[in-house]
C-alpha cells in the first residue's frame, strides 16, 4: 500500500501542521514587530476572530468595541492594525501608502476596477480619465435627468399611497438610483422602475458579500468551490451578470450614435478623453470594468443612504415635519421643480443627509492600506513598513467627543459643524483614493429626499423597527432583514 494513503501518515501530517501553527502563533505573540500594539489576546496570533466577525457581518461593530476597550490604535489580526484617531487619516490615506490585496476581488475577468488598483500612480491615471465626468459642472447639466426618473418614482409612491401599501425602500430606492445612474453615465434608460427587476440587486448582494470576505480571506471561495457549494456558483456568476447590464448599456449607447445623443454623458466623456489623451485611453475591458464600478457604487450606496434617511425621518416625526416645512417654505408652489441650487443650501435637508451618512455610512468598515517607506507613528505607536493598517467610518462617526450622543439622529448638529466633525466625517473615505462619485451621491440624495419629503409624510410599517434595521456589513452596510417597509402618505394641497 502507498505510504501516503495510510491513516498513520495523515495523522503525522496533521500533527506537523498543528505544531507549525503553534510555533508561528507563539512567534506572533512574543516577537512580532506589532507586539507592542494592544488588542484582543487571540487576535495577536490568529486571524480567526476577525474572520468570524467578518463572516457574520458584524466586523464594523466588533472593531468599535475593541477600540473602546484598548484605545485608538489596536491590533485586530497578527498583521493588521486599526486606528480611530483623526490624526491617522492623513498618515494612512495618502499618496505614499498603497492599497492591500483585500481589494483584488474587485475586477472584471482579469481587469481590475479602479478601486482595486494597488499602485497609487496607476490609480491616479485611471481616475484622471473619470474626473471630468463627475465634476460638479457636468453633473449640474444632468439635473433634469435625475428629476425625470424621480417623477416616475413619485408616480409609484402615489399608487402605493392610493392602496395604502407599504413601500420596500430597500428595493425601490435601488430601482430609482439604478435608472438615474445608467442614464447619467451611459445615456441609456434600462427601466428598472418600470420592470421592478430584482435580478441586479441580487447580483450586487452576491458580489458585495464575495468581495468583502474573499478579499481579506482569499481561501474562502476556493474552499467553497471545492465543497461544490451553490453560493460559490452564485458568487462566481455575479460579475458576469452585472457586466451584462454594462455591456447592454454600452451597446445601446453605441447604436444611438453621436448625432442622436441629447447630451454628453459620462461614457461619452470617457471615450472623448481616450481620444484626447491616448496615453490614458482605456481598453474595452477597462471601460466595462469602470461601467460596472459606476453601476454598483453609484446606485447602491446612494440608495442605501436614502433608505436609512427615510427610516430615520419616519422614526423622528418632529424632525420630518421640520424638513417638510423647510421645503415648502423654499418651494411654496407644489408644481414647481425643486432646483438643486436651492436644495443644497437648505440647512435641515443638508443635516438630514449628513446624519444619515454618519450613522449609516454606506461603506462603514475597515479600508486597508499598506504602510510604505520607513513606517509611521500614530498616537505614540510606531507602525513598521509593510503593516496592513486602516480606519473605519463606523468608529470615527461614533466618537462621542466629536459627535455628542453619537447614536442619536440629530441633523441640527451640522448647523455649526466643528473642524473635528468635518475631519472625522468619512462616508466616502479620505485622501487621493476617496470615492470619485461623491458629488453624484450628494446631489442625488438632496434631490431625491427633497422632492419626496416636500410631497409625502413617511411612517414606519409594522414590521420595520430597530431590530429589523440592525446593521450587517459585507463591504456595504445593510439592514439585517434586507428590507425597509415604509408608508408614504401624500400631503393634501
Amino acid at each position: 500500500m502507498d505510504s501516503f494513503s495510510t491513516p498513520d501518515h495523515w495523522y503525522r501530517v496533521l500533527i506537523a501542521l498543528v505544531v507549525i501553527y503553534l510555533i508561528a502563533s507563539i512567534f506572533r505573540f512574543l516577537w512580532h514587530p506589532l507586539g507592542h500594539i494592544p488588542g484582543p489576546l487571540f487576535s495577536r496570533f490568529s486571524t480567526i476572530p476577525l474572520f468570524l466577525q467578518s463572516l457574520s457581518g458584524a466586523r464594523a461593530g466588533w472593531i468599535v468595541a475593541q477600540h473602546e476597550k484598548y484605545g485608538p490604535v489596536i491590533r485586530i489580526a497578527p498583521d493588521k492594525v486599526a486606528v480611530s484617531s483623526a490624526s491617522g487619516i492623513k498618515a494612512i490615506y495618502n499618496n505614499k501608502n498603497s492599497k492591500s490585496h483585500a481589494y483584488d476581488s474587485f475586477r472584471f475577468q482579469e481587469v481590475k476596477m479602479c478601486i482595486a488598483l494597488l499602485d497609487v500612480k496607476q490609480a491616479h491615471t485611471r481616475r484622471k480619465a473619470l474626473l471630468p465626468a463627475f465634476s460638479r459642472q457636468n453633473l449640474m447639466e444632468m439635473e433634469f435627468v435625475m428629476r425625470h426618473h424621480l417623477e416616475k418614482f413619485l408616480d409609484w409612491l402615489e399608487k402605493f399611497d392610493d392602496t395604502n401599501t407599504p413601500v420596500d425602500t430597500f428595493k425601490w430606492f435601488r430601482y430609482l438610483t439604478f435608472d438615474v445612474v445608467t442614464d447619467i453615465a451611459f445615456g441609456q434608460q434600462i427601466g428598472m422602475l418600470s420592470s421592478n427587476d430584482t435580478h441586479f440587486i441580487e447580483q450586487v448582494e452576491y458580489r458585495n458579500k464575495r468581495n468583502s470576505l474573499n478579499g481579506p480571506f482569499p481561501f474562502i471561495l476556493p474552499v467553497m468551490r471545492l465543497l461544490r457549494m451553490e453560493t460559490a456558483k452564485k458568487w462566481d456568476r455575479a460579475d458576469e451578470e452585472i457586466a451584462s447590464y454594462a455591456v447592454r448599456a454600452r451597446e445601446g449607447w453605441a447604436k444611438a450614435g453621436e448625432a442622436n445623443r441629447h447630451r454628453v454623458d459620462i461614457l461619452s466623456r470617457m471615450e472623448q478623453g481616450s481620444k484626447t489623451n491616448p496615453e490614458t485611453a482605456l481598453s474595452d475591458k477597462e471601460i466595462i470594468a469602470t461601467m460596472m464600478e459606476i453601476l454598483n457604487a453609484g446606485s447602491d450606496t446612494t440608495a442605501n443612504t436614502a433608505m436609512f434617511a427615510a427610516y430615520e425621518l419616519a422614526r423622528n416625526p418632529a424632525i420630518q415635519e421640520e424638513l417638510h416645512q423647510e421645503l415648502v417654505t423654499a418651494f411654496p408652489d407644489p408644481n414647481t421643480p425643486l432646483d438643486f441650487a436651492v436644495l443644497e443650501k437648505l440647512p435641515i435637508l443638508d443635516g438630514v443627509c449628513r446624519e444619515a451618512l454618519r450613522i449609516h455610512a454606506p461603506i462603514p468598515s475597515y479600508l486597508e492600506r499598506v504602510i510604505s517607506e520607513d513606517g509611521i507613528q500614530i498616537e505614540g505607536y510606531d507602525v513598521p513598513k509593510g503593516t496592513v493598517i486602516g480606519m473605519q467610518a463606523y468608529t470615527n462617526h461614533r466618537d462621542s467627543v466629536v459627535y455628542p450622543q453619537p447614536e442619536e439622529f440629530i441633523p441640527r448638529r451640522w448647523f455649526e459643524a466643528t473642524e473635528e466633525m468635518k475631519t472625522s466625517f468619512l462616508p466616502f473615505s479620505a485622501g487621493p483614493r476617496a470615492c470619485i462619485g461623491l458629488n453624484l451621491a450628494n446631489m442625488q440624495l438632496r434631490i431625491h429626499l427633497g422632492h419626496i419629503f416636500h410631497r409625502y409624510r413617511v411612517t414606519l410599517a409594522e414590521d420595520t423597527n430597530e431590530a429589523s434595521m440592525k446593521h450587517v456589513e459585507f463591504f456595504m452596510v445593510r439592514p439585517i432583514s434586507q428590507k425597509c417597509n415604509l408608508y408614504f402618505k401624500k400631503y393634501k394641497s
